[in-house]
């Protein structure tokens, strides 16, 4: 089941790319777009989001593009997370409905609790994976790509 929505799994990848690259070059948009599969009228606007969470720089010109703005190992999925979806967004679990319930006042208050709880464990679990993590796995995950692919 994938929590997030489409955006913050673009987003990841694109940071996943901007990581595996030197950070003295930058990587254009359409670059990372073609290399993670992350459709062209998408690209740019992921990219500005993170451009304003601070998470990638960008430079203009030619042989210009986007690099990440600090190590991999400094930015943690939570912020990834959140600069996509929104610092503060609900968990996706807290925006069911409650027209079934008899008093859906009581149920709201009830649940609150159990759902903001749940969405502290779930940035607790975001915060202590790193991007560079995420690349390190990602590779892996190539690789044995790579080996399947030529058996």
């Amino acid at each position: 089941m994938n929590r997030f929505p489409i955006k913050v799994t673009y987003g990841i990848m694109a940071t996943i790319e901007l990581a595996r690259h030197d950070r003295s070059i930058p990587l254009q948009a359409k670059t990372i777009a073609k290399q993670q599969g992350i459709p062209a009228r998408f690209i740019e606007q992921i990219l500005q989001g993170l451009k304003q969470a601070g998470i990638v720089r960008s430079l203009r010109g030619a042989q210009g593009g986007y690099t990440l703005a600090q190590d991999p190992q400094q930015i943690s999925l939570a912020e990834l997370v959140n600069s996509m979806n929104g610092a503060g967004t609900p968990s996706s679990m807290a925006n069911g409905s409650t027209e079934q319930s008899e008093n859906p006042q009581v149920s709201n208050t009830l649940l609150s609790n159990i759902w903001a709880q749940v969405q502290e464990a779930e940035q607790a679990v975001l915060r202590v994976i790193s991007l560079q993590t995420l690349v390190e796995q990602y590779q892996k995950l190539e690789s044995q790509r790579s080996l399947m692919y030529h058996i």
